[in-house]
């Protein structure tokens, strides 16, 4: 185990696009952290790269810790890059890199190596605020600061980014949201391209338009989020109306650059108790209206309650009715619901009709699904 000390340090970021002010962001110079599975990095080829972007390679970034800071010897511990996703949505694309045209999945026996599997490199700053956040440790405080990040060296976070793809895993730029960090990310990309041969992917809120559009060359997939219908999207993100069309709008423009450049793309949409079958039936219309529909997965999340928000739950087999309404009206998009957060796994819709489920689905369905936190951590 390599444990690393955190600094404090003042940078300049970006809240809402076009909005560009100072933030100084304090640290606890009292947690270390343990940055798993480190690769060798081309010194050389990495200077170059970041001489480039204009960054320095070593500049601390904002990462945020998988789980709970854990000590030992007295010493605070907060585990960087320690997470790993599979794209379940991989079961519905074909062996020439496009969805399935029929209604079908493949077995994860079929695939050349299984369901990808991706290495977490979450990001510790967001230009949003939604008032719930996707998994632990991203809750924010009185300031809209993420509670937890941590003071990374870039240099660090490649290594650990090389590390991954010596172990056969997909890079996944994530958050927070990655776009906090355009030179960054682009670099580290640039560099697993022209080192490793190999592209990378994200998780991104739809407002970078330009930094997608940037990446792309060297993007294997992404995760967009289209949050809700544009009267409502604002306050989903924790953003005011007029900034929410907005961003709708640039969502639907970023959704367009991945999957009209050939880079398979998941939209994910959270769904409340209050997401009426209408609201999922516009959005789906606009997917369809901007998108290659080979290259296009839709995701619908099950919001599940986290103090402090008082929105409605989704009652589950409400939504799969809706879904398949949804579906059967635009049967050349597929749909998948997520099920367990912890453990992934996805139900597939298409034309209509389930298609079939992957095979973890079912094991603890119930227990927790979709989005949003456990609640006893949330900020109230």
């Amino acid at each position: 185990m390599h444990l690393y000390k955190e600094r404090s340090y003042d940078r300049v970021i970006w809240l809402l696009p076009g909005k560009e002010w100072t933030m100084f962001t304090n640290v606890n110079s009292n947690i270390s952290y343990d940055l798993f599975g480190q690769g060798e990095i081309n010194v050389d080829a990495w200077a170059a790269i970041c001489a480039h972007h204009n960054i320095d390679p070593h500049q601390p970034v904002l990462m945020l810790p998988h789980g709970k800071t854990t000590t030992a010897g007295g010493q605070k511990i907060s585990r960087i890059l320690w997470e790993v996703r599979k794209l379940y949505f991989y079961q519905v694309v074909d062996t020439i890199g496009q969805l399935w045209s029929a209604s079908r999945i493949s077995t994860i026996d079929e695939l050349p190596s299984g369901l990808p599997m991706t290495r977490i490199i979450s990001f510790g700053e967001c230009n949003v605020s939604c008032p719930y956040c996707k998994r632990d440790c991203q809750f924010r405080d009185d300031d809209g600061e993420v509670i937890v990040s941590i003071l990374v060296p870039l240099s660090q976070v490649l290594a650990g980014c090389v590390g991954a793809h010596s172990r056969g895993e997909i890079v996944r730029f994530s958050g927070g949201d990655p776009v906090m960090f355009r030179r960054e990310t682009e670099a580290i990309a640039e560099y697993l391209a022209a080192v490793h041969g190999t592209k990378v992917s994200i998780a991104h809120n739809g407002s970078g338009t330009s930094w997608v559009k940037r990446l792309l060359p060297n993007l294997s997939s992404a995760a967009i989020d289209l949050k809700a219908v544009p009267e409502k999207i604002g306050m989903v993100m924790g953003i005011k109306s007029e900034q929410g069309q907005a961003m709708y709008t640039r969502s639907l423009a970023t959704q367009a650059v991945v999957s009209q450049g050939g880079a398979l793309l998941d939209v994910r949409t959270p769904v409340f108790g209050t997401t009426s079958t209408d609201e999922m039936r516009r959005l789906a219309y606009d997917i369809c209206r901007v998108n290659d529909l080979r290259y296009t997965f839709w995701t619908w999340r099950l919001y599940k309650a986290v103090q402090g928000c008082d929105w409605e739950v989704a009652e589950k087999d409400r939504v799969i009715e809706q879904m398949q309404r949804v579906s059967a009206e635009f049967p050349d998009l597929w749909l998948g619901i997520r099920a367990k957060w912890q453990r992934g796994g996805m139900e597939y819709l298409r034309a209509g009709r389930v298609i079939d489920h992957s095979a973890d689905a079912e094991a603890g369905y119930d227990a927790e699904i979709g989005s949003g936190n456990q609640a006893i951590l949330a900020p109230g």
